[in-house]
């Protein structure tokens, strides 16, 4: 079964687990994921008939689309993982070399001190920085330069701040 096939079903809600559920259709249990945000606009139960739409990943449906007799329909729009911007390129390369000074002005022109070298990653770098009074840090920084996303630094990954 190719990833990320559309499919629809109808069926009963059997066991609900937060923002997943099962569905009974057609003989098959199916796991089904509304997400956070969806199950909050469309509460689901035990026991409700569902119309649902959303795409088939090999654990479970992303549902894009649910209804319920009685009920509007809701469109639901699952956030996209983030990653490194031209991490999605086909061919795996990016548009920029690698360069680990780019990747230290980054981090200083953003105002964050520097505390170990850059680790090259395959489509960016891990730098683990400080500002001023606050915790470590480790940034990913893309190969072009741009920090796109922040996380509490591991003291088990870090060895400096053992």
């Amino acid at each position: 079964m190719p990833l990320h096939d559309t499919t629809a079903l109808s069926g009963i809600v059997g066991h609900v687990f937060a923002h997943r559920f099962t569905v009974e259709a057609d003989g098959e249990t199916h796991l089904a994921d509304l997400g956070p945000k969806g199950v909050a606009a469309f509460p689901i139960a035990r026991g409700m008939q569902v119309i649902l739409e959303g795409e088939r990943r090999p654990s479970e449906i992303k549902v894009t689309r649910i209804s319920a007799e009685g009920r509007d329909p809701v469109e639901i729009h699952h956030k996209k993982p983030h990653h490194a911007p031209g991490a999605k390129r086909p061919d795996g390369a990016t548009d920029v070399p690698a360069d680990p000074p780019r990747a230290l002005a980054a981090a200083a022109s953003a105002g964050w001190t520097v505390a170990d070298a850059p680790r090259r990653k395959p489509k960016h770098f891990e730098v683990l920085a400080r500002r001023s009074d606050r915790a470590a840090t480790e940034l990913h920084v893309d190969l072009a330069g741009t920090i796109y996303k922040e996380k509490p630094a591991d003291p088990a990954k870090w060895t400096v701040l053992a």
